[in-house]
């Protein structure tokens, strides 16, 4: 790489001097930049090592990445923060993304067994995510790693409660737009909670200070929940579109109401389940 320091403009003298300054070679060699392939690299050998991925079908799971990246990309000047706030919002949008289609990718392999040990793996694989982002990335050059872990910690444990609670909701009686507006609700609850937590927590505020701050508290919550829902919404459009996706979406949750499939391809309730009416 070849850097070559310019003259500005208005210091231009003419025929009386140089106009650019003296060229620096650095050497740079393609693996320099391998590290910020992590995320990708985590991706891949999923799909190639797990026996279930091995279908070209399951080349659809970057679609609701691509989704994700396209919107962040969308919002950041809306957003009109430092580079350096956007590149930690970086970091935790990529780690999510990723955390949340290798999920998605080891369905059958973390669902189907004790709901307890299912989220646990979930988060297990979630915080994984975030670590490999935060080494891929160097994030703590920056020294933004704690900050990413706190708020990574708050969007993790937001997704997986409110994936619970829906699903708890819907184990009677499930159906895609109800599973979707349970997901909703609960995802704005916990976001409230976990944001009112946090500024408790960090700073400590007496009664007074919290009714008098409650209303920029009260934003940031809605703010990160439609973050979170507007995070899980391509995956979950993806799961209820193609039914390659939606059984891996019933081997995780394998609620009793859930329809299953049969030999001919298509799906039916179970026996003895309430009917699925929506």
């Amino acid at each position: 790489m070849r850097i070559v320091p310019a003259i500005d403009s208005s210091d231009d003298i003419g025929n009386l001097g140089i106009k650019e300054g003296t060229a620096t070679i650095y050497p740079w060699k393609w693996y320099y930049s391998a590290p910020a392939l992590g995320l990708w690299i985590i991706l891949a050998l999923v799909i190639l090592l797990v026996r279930d991925n091995r279908d070209p079908r399951v080349l659809l799971i970057f679609i609701p990445i691509f989704l994700v990246r396209l919107l962040w990309s969308w919002f950041q000047p809306i957003l009109g923060a430092p580079s350096e706030v956007l590149e930690v919002f970086r970091v935790l949008i990529d780690a999510l993304a990723v955390g949340i289609a290798v999920l998605w990718l080891l369905a059958y392999k973390l669902g189907n067994r004790n709901r307890f040990v299912s989220l646990l793996l979930a988060l297990v694989v979630l915080v994984a995510a975030t670590i490999v982002a935060i080494v891929s990335y160097q994030a703590w050059l920056s020294g933004a790693a704690f900050a990413i872990f706190v708020i990574q910690a708050l969007g993790i444990v937001t997704m997986l409660l409110v994936f619970v609670l829906a699903g708890w909701r819907c184990r009677k009686r499930y159906g895609p737009w109800r599973f979707m507006l349970w997901l909703a609700l609960w995802t704005m609850v916990i976001s409230l909670v976990a944001i009112i937590t946090y500024f408790l927590i960090s700073v400590g505020p007496s009664g007074e200070e919290l009714i008098q701050q409650i209303p920029q508290v009260l934003l940031v919550g809605l703010i990160f929940a439609i973050c979170v829902y507007v995070l899980n919404l391509p995956f979950m459009i993806l799961a209820f579109t193609t039914p390659f996706f939606r059984r891996r979406f019933y081997a995780y949750f394998h609620l009793k109401s859930m329809p299953i499939g049969s030999s001919s391809g298509t799906e039916k309730p179970r026996s003895g389940d309430l009917e699925q009416t929506e």
